[in-house]
């Protein structure tokens, strides 16, 4: 389900304090010149300090369209001030370019804003993959935090271990920090799952009372996939805390893995009764309602998700599914092709592309979309199972099997893709070839023989020395 995507992890949050009303005036103050500066096309000086306010200002709110007008107009006034070209390090970082924030940053003598430089620093390097020279970075800034204010840092720290598969020191630092639910995670990617549930189950004991702590233990059970126990434990964080929007919206999730979408719905409703109202939890609602078929009702939650964020992929796609499902396969592309210009390095994009434009009977760019996904996915099963597919029902029956073939060299002999060559070659009436493939998929993947009768149950069925193959294995 979307919401899935609020477990993503900002590294900009260590940036973030909270502003006292003073500063906020300021703030304020600055911003409106700014804007009116802007506005009237005239220069307005601003002094160093009013430029920081105001490019955090615009930065906080994922405006960078107005943070990067703001940099540069502060390079401008102030060329040789280390905090604003740090400033233009973190703008760097946010328009997704962090070789060209480190060279910046490798430009600026660090002494002038050693926190704030060693910050920035360390987010180039956790964007460039360089773990250990980003927990170099951050250990710097610990000492210019009290013990009570360094938890940011410390889920940073234990964040960059993580990525190096040094799971003990990862969990070390993630206690540090009560960062609970990336301590959950750590647990399940060090395989130390056991352990996570005796720590947290002794933490409960102890601390009966939090929440967090009911909800990471949630988190270790469905990432388990004991979806059940997941459930109970995030009732018991709900019954302690019913604000707690994590547990209600991880709850919601096992209900979707669960097929159990009203329930679903119902704690997205709850999560958004108090105070959670996003795009994110929009787009899973549509999710929901998109699987219990009430496709007007998730049409509007995808159109509520995109008044709050237009550039969210998954409204954009899951329109695209609610009009294919309405027949509207011209509609449809629109929609998956908006995803894909806003992810482009997203195959199932391509994959949504190719299929309706299959269903609008545009076969020639259906094709175009998959060849192009071979460039990125050589070793996809899927891939030759749907390039078979479409060009047999193109006609282009020995171009399919080509491709099946190739599928197989690239897949290790893929058991989906042997069913399907030995189903085109028996619908084509060539019994030798048909029947040696078909032995080779039995052999290899017994159960997905019904997968195989579903093709055409009526040919196959009918088909004495097909079916008796079949039930050699089944007796097996």
């Amino acid at each position: 389900m979307r919401i899935e995507n609020l477990e993503l992890r900002d590294d900009e949050n260590i940036w973030n304090n909270e502003e006292d009303d003073d500063d906020s005036n300021v703030t304020s103050e600055a911003v409106e010149r700014f804007e009116a500066m802007l506005k009237e096309q005239h220069p307005v000086y601003f002094d160093a300090d009013e430029f920081e306010l105001i490019i955090d200002y615009y930065m906080e709110r994922s405006d960078l369209l107005l943070s990067r007008k703001a940099v540069d107009l502060a390079l401008e006034q102030h060329p040789k001030d280390a905090c604003i070209q740090i400033k233009n390090a973190r703008q760097f970082l946010a328009e997704n370019d962090p070789e060209k924030a480190l060279d910046l940053l490798r430009q600026i003598d660090e002494s002038e804003d050693e926190e704030d430089y060693y910050l920035t620093l360390g987010t180039c390097y956790t964007y460039l993959g360089k773990h250990q020279q980003a927990i170099d970075c951050y250990t710097k800034v610990l000492r210019f935090y009290e013990e009570d204010e360094k938890d940011e840092i410390y889920s940073a720290i234990g964040y960059e271990y993580q990525c190096l598969e040094l799971f003990s020191k990862a969990i070390e630092f993630y206690k540090k920090s009560l960062n609970y639910v990336d301590l959950a995670n750590c647990y399940i990617a060090g395989n130390m799952a056991e352990e996570g549930i005796a720590f947290f189950n002794k933490h409960i004991e102890d601390h009966p009372t939090d929440a967090e702590a009911w909800s990471a233990l949630g988190d270790i059970y469905r990432l388990l996939e004991r979806l059940e126990e997941a459930i109970e434990m995030y009732e018991y964080a709900l019954a302690i805390d019913p604000t707690h929007d994590r547990a209600n919206i991880h709850l919601a999730n096992t209900y979707y893995d669960l097929d159990r979408f009203q329930e679903a719905i119902d704690s997205l409703h709850e999560a958004i009764a108090h105070g959670f109202d996003d795009s994110f939890i929009h787009a899973s609602l549509g999710d929901c309602y998109y699987r219990k078929g009430q496709l007007i009702d998730a049409k509007e939650e995808y159109n509520q998700a995109l008044q709050r964020n237009n550039n969210l992929t998954e409204a954009w796609s899951g329109l695209g599914y609610v009009y294919s499902d309405s027949g509207n396969n011209a509609k449809a592309i629109r929609f998956f092709e908006k995803a894909y210009r806003l992810e482009p390095y997203n195959d199932d994009h391509l994959y949504n592309l190719a299929t309706a434009y299959h269903k609008n009977n545009e076969n020639e760019k259906a094709l175009e979309y998959l060849l192009e996904i071979e460039q990125y996915q050589p070793s996809y099963p899927d891939l030759y199972f749907f390039l078979g597919d479409l060009l047999a029902d193109m006609g282009r029956y020995d171009e399919g099997i080509r491709y099946l073939k190739l599928g197989l060299e690239r897949t290790n002999n893929d058991p989906t893709l042997l069913y399907f060559l030995a189903y085109l070659y028996l619908e084509h009436g060539d019994r030798i070839q048909a029947l040696t493939y078909l032995d080779e998929a039995l052999t290899a993947d017994p159960d997905d023989y019904k997968e195989f009768i579903d093709y055409n149950p009526e040919m196959i069925t009918n088909d004495v020395e097909v079916m008796e193959m079949i039930g050699k294995i089944k007796d097996k």
